[in-house]
């Protein structure tokens, strides 16, 4: 008896939605709303990590040089020319402006560089952090051959690391 009124009940709520149907009455659904539209990066520019506003003028790497103690643990956006990068990971990279250098690692490790982004333009987020000496995750156990990233990025650029240590929060090369 209990299937049969179930049934009944199955049946009454199939016709009354085919008679709205035939009478015109159509339920309306919203549309799901869409997510704002990220601007599309300009042709060739490959982002990583955090966005980098526009808005944001660059700070020159010289400036930086000139006064770190007024840039440590703020974090600005800059530009240079990529000079060296992580060949195991992609994990740090060098830039150089005309007068200056910086050694950049990725925050966290939450996103990488490519391995041949060496000669192309990039404009960085990051923070300058204050120089603490070597740094153990780069010296002999790190990655690379024969003394880690330190003595990798070293061998790449014929020369000892620059002095200015960022970390970056988002990275675009242009």
């Amino acid at each position: 008896m209990r299937s049969l009124l179930l049934a009944s009940v199955a049946v009454v709520s199939l016709a009354a939605s085919a008679l709205g149907c035939r009478t015109g009455e159509v339920a309306k659904h919203e549309p799901p709303a869409a997510e704002p539209a990220k601007p599309a990066p300009p042709e060739g520019v490959l982002r990583l990590g955090a966005a980098i506003e526009t808005k944001d003028s660059p700070v020159a790497l010289a400036d930086v040089a000139k006064k770190p103690s007024a840039y440590v643990g703020k974090t600005f956006t800059t530009t240079g020319t990529v000079s060296a990068v992580c060949q195991h990971m992609g994990c740090w990279m060098e830039i150089e402006d005309e007068a200056s250098a910086a050694h950049i690692k990725m925050a966290g490790h939450a996103f990488f560089v490519p391995k041949t982004a060496s000669g192309r333009k990039a404009r960085v987020k990051a923070t300058l952090v204050e120089a603490e000496g070597p740094k153990p995750a780069c010296e002999g156990g790190g990655h690379g051959k024969g003394g880690g990233c330190k003595a990798e990025a070293e061998s790449q650029l014929g020369r000892p690391l620059a002095k200015l240590e960022l970390v970056a929060e988002g990275v675009e090369l242009l």
